[in-house]
């Protein structure tokens, strides 16, 4: 037994594995962690992340504890899930098929928050502007705005902060023309959203620019929430939650509770 699969086990009900299939039939994996709840909440991993990474499992104790129904499924290219990541090019319509699922499945859930981090982030959006979803809210950590306003800032003095060895050894099919490759804006996107936003960004980051934030923020519709938060060491996505924890939980838990009933 592997360590993820040991630290499911120690759920009080741990999740079922389901896959379906996206529009292009590719299969998609995914955890979900029932409860009895009005609104489900979708946790939507970034680029390099797989369903099972120790934050995650962490988080999906976290909304289960406050009895949130939770799905988090593999993106496309990582994990159990098939294809290759495109970088918000079909991650939408894979989003769509897993929310609709877990709405079939799910007796009395009526509305889906996405909890999205870094790329997720870009496909939480896209998939609520291109699909009819009961969407409650959306919640977007270190969310990406458009591929071209992407610029790291790499420290290899400080690298092992941000990304593993292990992350690092084990990497996922993905679309290796990345300049060319077509894509979807989400900051285009996000015009067409009509769910309660929250963007939370660290100063800064190394990967994307709180200036992400800042964009989507200012093409996004009523009501919205911004906060760019200014702590050292220019953290990224769920890396936030292990050094400002403080600081980012009850935001996340006081938008929860106003825009995602239980």
């Amino acid at each position: 037994m592997s360590s993820k699969e040991a630290a499911v086990l120690q759920f009080r009900k741990p999740p079922a594995t389901l896959f379906v299939d996206s529009a292009d039939a590719t299969t998609i994996a995914y955890d979900l962690y029932e409860a009895r709840s009005r609104t489900a909440v979708v946790v939507v991993p970034g680029f390099w992340r797989e369903r099972r990474h120790p934050f995650l499992l962490t988080l999906a104790a976290q909304l289960t504890d406050a009895d949130y129904c939770t799905a988090i499924p593999d993106p496309r290219g990582h994990g159990d899930s098939g294809g290759t990541y495109g970088f918000n090019l079909r991650e939408h319509e894979d989003l769509a098929a897993v929310t609709r699922d877990v709405l079939r499945r799910c007796g009395g859930v009526e509305a889906v928050t996405f909890l999205a981090f870094s790329y997720g982030a870009a496909n939480a959006i896209s998939a609520v502007a291109r699909h009819t979803l009961p969407a409650a809210s959306l919640l977007l950590i270190s969310p990406v705005a458009d591929f071209s306003m992407i610029q790291p800032r790499i420290n290899p003095f400080t690298m092992h902060r941000h990304i593993t060895l292990g992350q690092a050894l084990r990497r996922p099919r993905f679309e290796w023309r990345l300049l060319r490759s077509p894509k979807l804006s989400a900051v285009d996107d996000v015009r067409n959203v009509h769910a309660p936003l929250c963007l939370i960004h660290v100063k800064n980051d190394w990967l994307i620019n709180h200036t992400h934030s800042i964009a989507l923020y200012e093409a996004a519709n009523e009501p919205k929430e911004l906060h760019v938060i200014d702590i050292p060491g220019n953290y990224h996505a769920d890396r936030i939650f292990a050094v400002a924890r403080e600081e980012i939980e009850p935001i996340c838990r006081e938008f929860l509770e106003k825009y995602s009933p239980l």
